[in-house]
């Protein structure tokens, strides 16, 4: 059987490709004969055959797809019931032994337990920063880690030069008034110290979890989407590579499907949706590889971002 995530993914294109042409796209059946499996979806319009697969290859890293595997059926048999998606950031990995894998289950069934069909929220895991102050001059805050992008943020409020480790930080939520309070609790650390100190103090990450619309093909059970920790998305030559090929198995497995609209689903692991640049790789390759494609998408931290859609 395809894994659930593949499963999952499809169920969110279809819903995405039914408000975009105002029908709904509902899925009726897997075909599961070749290198890729095939969603077929229908509506009154006709049929959406989406080929859908993942941009990593999970037996790169044994270790941490056996965790994955196993915490996914660790939170699909615990209390919280519904088809969830637990969006996992670039180098980011499900806890494999304890502690600390059920303080992680606790934590994201809290996040979502009240969650309403549809919609997405935030985990919050617990990690630690460490603050170096380098310099009394400069007025600049040097970043390494998750907040290195957003690091003009956080040199607006230290004085002289401060080194900020936040390795342990893959993702930072996507609510601005969290980013902005971390901000500014880095500011206010960052001004008790003297030349030489360096500080350690704790705060969160936040990973995206997702429940979706309904239960597609009768799945209830989570599903986690993760790429191997060693994996780079912004590894041009391997992306480039997975992309090609992914395509390749795409159309063949499409050519022995019947359906109005054909299209693929690439299901990839960036920070944030608007982050992702799958496009790029798609465009740079051999448009035979997508010219007989209606749709091509990636699915990103839980939101569909459209590389190629049809015309009307």
């Amino acid at each position: 059987m395809p894994d659930r995530l593949h499963t999952y993914a499809a169920a969110i294109l279809a819903d995405w490709f039914g408000e975009r042409s105002e029908r709904a796209y509902k899925l009726v059946r897997i075909v599961d004969d070749g290198a890729m499996p095939v969603y077929v979806a229908s509506s009154d319009a006709g049929t959406l055959a989406l080929a859908v697969t993942h941009l990593w290859e999970p037996e790169s890293d044994p270790a941490a797809e056996d965790a994955r595997q196993m915490m996914e059926e660790r939170l699909s048999g615990g209390n919280v019931r519904g088809p969830h998606i637990v969006w996992v950031p670039p180098r980011g990995f499900v806890p494999p032994s304890e502690p600390e894998a059920s303080d992680f289950v606790m934590r994201l069934q809290l996040a979502a337990a009240p969650m309403q069909p549809g919609t997405r929220n935030e985990v919050d895991l617990p990690v630690k920063v460490q603050l170096a102050k380098v310099r009394e001059e400069g007025g600049y805050a040097s970043v390494i880690g998750g907040l290195s992008r957003f690091w003009t943020n956080i040199t607006d409020r230290v004085s002289g030069t401060v080194h900020v480790n936040s390795m342990e930080i893959r993702r930072v939520s996507q609510i601005e008034s969290t980013r902005e309070a971390l901000y500014e609790r880095i500011g206010e650390i960052a001004k008790t110290l003297t030349l030489k100190d360096a500080v350690e103090f704790e705060t969160v990450e936040s990973w995206t979890v997702q429940r979706l619309s309904g239960e597609p093909l009768g799945e209830t059970g989570f599903a986690i989407a993760q790429s191997p920790p060693k994996v780079d998305p912004a590894d041009g030559t391997l992306m480039r590579r997975l992309v090609r090929k992914r395509l390749k198995d795409a159309n063949e497995a499409l050519a022995a499907v019947d359906a109005d609209v054909k299209g693929v689903g690439l299901i990839a692991i960036y920070e944030y949706a608007e982050h992702e640049n799958v496009g790029s790789f798609v465009k740079s390759l051999d448009p035979g590889l997508y010219a007989k494609l209606s749709v091509v998408a990636a699915v990103v931290d839980g939101e569909v971002r459209p590389i190629f859609t049809p015309r009307a």
